[in-house]
């Protein structure tokens, strides 16, 4: 399938400026607050919930169905845990941060610049080991708690990586947050193209927050929503690499969408009804829309809070690959956004019915 350079080049755009934004987990507010400003005029109306999940809702009939789109606003990060004497800050993991990707980095703390300490060679020798959270800091470039103080910052402060979305090549971009602002620029997408078309249901745009830190936002937002149907959009790690290829796992970013049966593991899973998983087939297929079949059990979407509320919600999964997930250096291609945003599309122009995705096909009479 070939994809409308233009299109590319905006969902580049939106990803850009969506990605620039700090929101680690439970600090979600640039985040909301911008997606909050460019959804208010593209539906009938915005909220924002004591949690800080956003909903834009394009209103159907009267009865109509509901359907709700979601995407996680929040990245992963860190929160300030202490503040020392000498002005140096220490770090508390907000979702699955890897610490050894951390040092050398420029952060921002609640806006303010600083850096994580990298270890000198010269004064800790070639034995140091690889650093756990505990003992990464921040360096403000102060060297007092009260000029810290002076700063604005506290404890409980949101401490976010800086790192800007860079182009690789012509359709791949590498940066932070991708995991999952690429989401939210399909939800943009999709609500700046059926802005002026009348459905015949109810469309909520989700953006939901704390995702990263064990799906409560998605939790709190399906159990109020109780929609007839709920698309769930996210990213998903991709093989490929050299560290990769002794792995089982075939998926790999510019192959198209990923359609995932089954993710996660324990009581944190989601399993998709082979009913789901063939839908998203056939609308795919339908559209000539490229995607692949995966399996991992690593990482969850809030597809496996979705599927669990209010008794139940019918439950579609559609994912982005991605490289070097929870990273600095996640790597995207523009291709698998834009079939992401098709998918989404056609699934929103044909929704399946409840006998399509009925969990024992539907017999026939006599």
């Amino acid at each position: 399938m070939e994809f409308d350079p233009t299109i590319l080049a905006s969902l580049r755009a939106d990803l850009a400026e969506l990605t620039a934004l700090h929101g680690p987990s439970g600090a979600e507010q640039p985040v909301i607050a911008r997606l909050r400003d460019l959804f208010e005029p593209l539906v009938d109306r915005v909220a924002v919930d004591h949690m800080g999940n956003l909903t834009a809702t394009k209103d159907g009939p009267h009865g109509a169905p509901h359907i709700v789109v979601a995407a996680h606003a929040d990245e992963i990060g860190a929160t300030v845990a202490a503040i020392e004497p000498d002005g140096f800050l220490r770090l508390f993991a907000l979702g699955g941060v890897q610490p050894r990707l951390l040092e050398g980095r420029p952060v921002s703390v609640h806006g303010r610049p600083g850096v994580i300490g990298a270890r000198s060679g010269h004064l800790v020798g070639s034995a140091a080991g690889g650093a756990g959270i505990a003992d990464l800091y921040v360096d403000l470039g102060v060297d007092t708690a009260d000029e810290v103080a002076a700063l604005g910052i506290r404890v409980g402060d949101p401490v976010t990586v800086v790192s800007e979305l860079r182009d690789l090549t012509e359709n791949r971009v590498s940066g932070k947050g991708i995991d999952n602002r690429a989401s939210c620029v399909i939800l943009l997408h999709l609500l700046r193209t059926l802005r002026d078309r009348p459905l015949p249901y109810t469309l909520t745009a989700l953006v939901a927050v704390q995702e990263e830190v064990g799906l409560r936002g998605a939790a709190a937002a399906f159990s109020r929503l109780r929609p007839d149907l709920a698309i769930v959009l996210d990213t998903a790690p991709a093989g490929g690499t050299p560290d990769t290829r002794h792995l089982a796992y075939p998926i790999h970013i510019g192959h198209g969408v990923l359609i995932q049966p089954a993710g996660g593991s324990g009581d944190m899973g989601f399993l998709m009804p082979r009913s789901a998983r063939n839908a998203l087939i056939e609308a795919a297929e339908r559209a000539g829309i490229p995607y692949q079949l995966g399996v991992s059990a690593g990482g969850v979407t809030d597809a496996a809070a979705a599927h669990l509320a209010a008794g139940g919600i019918p439950t579609l999964q559609i994912q982005i690959p991605r490289r070097y997930s929870h990273s600095p250096v996640e790597l995207l291609d523009l291709r698998d956004l834009a079939a992401a945003l098709h998918l989404t599309e056609e699934l929103l122009r044909q929704p399946p019915s409840a006998e399509q995705l009925a969990f024992l096909p539907t017999s026939t009479p006599g």
